[in-house]
């Protein structure tokens, strides 16, 4: 059992220095979970060589998602100011249509004014015609 226990040792040793390569093993990486990754890293299943490695791509990872969740934001926020933008051009619109009503209303309320005053006058000389035609029968 010892003997067993000796060459594992031996065999962990030796393959702490060979080199890894990053790119392969980011490769392998890419099969896994990032939880199965962590809980590897926690454990202690990673040599010196490849913990650093396995920290890099998580990290790498994690910015991917940062820079996924910015990106959705910034979609986000274009939507939102160009929903703005149309509201403004639809309140804008509003804004001048109620302006011309407004001209025409006041223009209407000045011509009904006008036309008041000439039915008072109408009546006026109405009444005073009538009143004429009593006294002179």
């Amino acid at each position: 059992m010892s003997e067993f226990v000796d060459t594992t040792g031996r065999l962990i040793e030796a393959l702490t220095k060979v080199p890894v390569d990053a790119q392969s093993f980011f490769a392998e990486l890419e099969g896994k979970d990032e939880l199965e990754v962590r809980e590897a890293l926690v454990s202690g299943r990673y040599n010196s060589r490849r913990a650093p490695l396995a920290q890099e791509w998580l990290r790498r990872k994690e910015d991917a998602r940062v820079a996924e969740a910015m990106a959705r934001a910034e979609a986000r926020e274009a939507e939102s100011l160009s929903i703005a933008n149309m509201a403004l051009a639809a309140a804008t619109e509003a804004n001048r249509i109620a302006s011309e009503d407004l001209a025409a209303a006041r223009e209407s309320a000045a011509s009904a004014r006008e036309q008041a005053r000439w039915a008072m006058w109408a009546a006026i000389i109405a009444t005073v015609a009538a009143i004429v035609a009593m006294f002179k029968v």
